[in-house]
């Protein structure tokens, strides 16, 4: 008698075992499933936050609006210097889709390094402190001349003078610039368009 109460304590034992052992698969697959769906949310919710702010910067260029811009861009800025760049894009209304397509590649694929990449994109988006912000590229100028002492200006604004055969004149976020030099005699210009390629641009003005 005992004998079989003992077999049968033994069986339940097995059995509760077996019990526990499914509730704890149970339980790990809950887990498992849970953390899959609450990363594919949060990567679905960035995702959606990331296209909302990108619209928004679009939808600032286009209206032109400083005071918006100011707030996603991670420099300084203000009315004067961002009105290259909304000449460039008035005249080049295709620059708002490049834009939105080189921010909407980033988030996939951020094969940009700062300082090592010669061709940077025109805007770099970046999360800082929970917000996102946009970097403009910087592109670097420079002037080559076969005249010493010609005055240099850049949209009209005096920058220096051609005292060596290539004169750095300065460094500028995107958008459509005038490059002039003049003597008291003579007076070149050229317009050039820094949106994407090299950060390093030169710019040829010769005396005939």
């Amino acid at each position: 008698m005992n004998e079989q109460g003992g077999l049968q304590k033994e069986a339940m034992t097995r059995s509760e075992r077996r019990k526990r052992k499914r509730q704890f698969v149970f339980v790990c697959l809950l887990f498992v499933v849970s953390a899959c769906v609450v990363g594919a949310w949060g990567m679905v919710k960035r995702e959606t936050n990331e296209q909302k702010v990108i619209e928004q910067f679009i939808i600032a260029l286009r209206q032109e609006d400083v005071h918006t811009l100011r707030q996603f861009i991670d420099v300084p800025l203000n009315h004067k210097s961002l009105s290259p760049l909304f000449a460039y894009l008035r005249q080049h209304p295709e620059g708002y889709d490049r834009i939105r397509k080189e921010l909407e590649r980033q988030k996939d694929d951020r094969v940009y390094i700062k300082g090592l990449t010669s061709t940077p994109p025109i805007f770099l988006m970046k999360l800082s402190q929970g917000t996102y912000k946009f970097e403009p590229a910087l592109y670097h100028v420079y002037v080559q001349t076969n005249e010493k002492g010609a005055r240099i200006f850049i949209n009209n604004d005096y920058v220096g003078e051609t005292n060596v055969p290539l004169t750095k004149v300065g460094t500028y976020v995107p958008g459509l610039y005038e490059v002039k030099i003049a003597t008291d005699e003579h007076e070149r210009t050229e317009t050039i368009s820094l949106f994407g390629g090299e950060r390093i641009r030169m710019i040829r003005l010769d005396f005939n």
